[in-house]
């Protein structure tokens, strides 16, 4: 997405032009005493990066001389262009995948989730060139491999998938095989079908946020700070 299409960039920039203010004075006007840090939080801002810089968001009018509205709808707009850019990527990059389900829908602890990586966790990646029958297959043999990972002192082979946990998840309690962005089928751990979609099921997101950054860490960021840290 390059720079010509973003809403919130284009109107702080042509406002500062108009007004003959520095970057420095917008985040000034903004409550910023530490320039440095309101400096970081407004380029997050620039690039579409809106959790934890509401307080920036909110000042903008008044440092910006214009309707809170007018923000707003900057707001939206590039909100809107992210979502589709992702989107669009997305079914662009598409490929066969499963998601294993798990007792718990929400990671606790969420720290724990962020650090290693959700899609490392819940995502498992299968073979396209194979017969999409044998997905099922495939799925459940991911599933245990990464809980094999996780349980390295348990004889995997000599258990049951539901006898096994996933940090931050708990135990599975089945798994979707997304065939294409717009079919997918629910099976339980046995392999039976329970339910047929007609989206695929997305893996949500955890994210680490280090105080005064105003965006998250990045995956390589991550695994750069955590050691490396890579699941299987």
């Amino acid at each position: 997405m390059s720079e010509d299409q973003l809403p919130i960039q284009t109107l702080i920039s042509s406002r500062r032009n108009e007004l003959g203010l520095r970057a420095a004075d917008v985040v000034r006007r903004c409550g910023y005493k530490n320039v440095s840090k309101g400096l970081r939080r407004l380029e997050s801002v620039h690039h579409g990066c809106f959790k934890g810089n509401e307080a920036l968001i909110k000042a903008l009018p008044n440092a910006l001389e214009v309707a809170a509205d007018v923000v707003k709808e900057a707001v939206a707009a590039m909100q809107r262009q992210i979502y589709e850019a992702k989107e669009a990527a997305w079914r662009a990059a598409f490929r066969p995948h499963a998601v294993i389900l798990t007792e718990k829908q929400r990671p606790e602890p969420m720290f724990v989730a962020a650090v290693i990586g959700v899609d490392r966790l819940l995502r498992v990646d299968l073979d396209p060139t194979e017969d999409p029958l044998t997905y099922i297959d495939q799925a459940l043999k991911g599933a245990r491999q990464k809980l094999a990972r996780w349980n390295s002192k348990v004889d995997v082979s000599a258990v049951g998938l539901a006898d096994l946990s996933l940090p931050a998840f708990g135990r599975p309690v089945g798994v979707i095989v997304n065939y294409t962005p717009d079919r997918a089928v629910r099976f339980d751990l046995s392999g039976q079908p329970i339910e047929f979609l007609d989206r695929a099921h997305r893996i949500g997101e955890a994210q680490f946020f280090l105080k005064g950054m105003g965006r998250p860490l990045s995956r390589d960021e991550l695994d750069a700070f955590f050691g490396g840290n890579k699941a299987a």
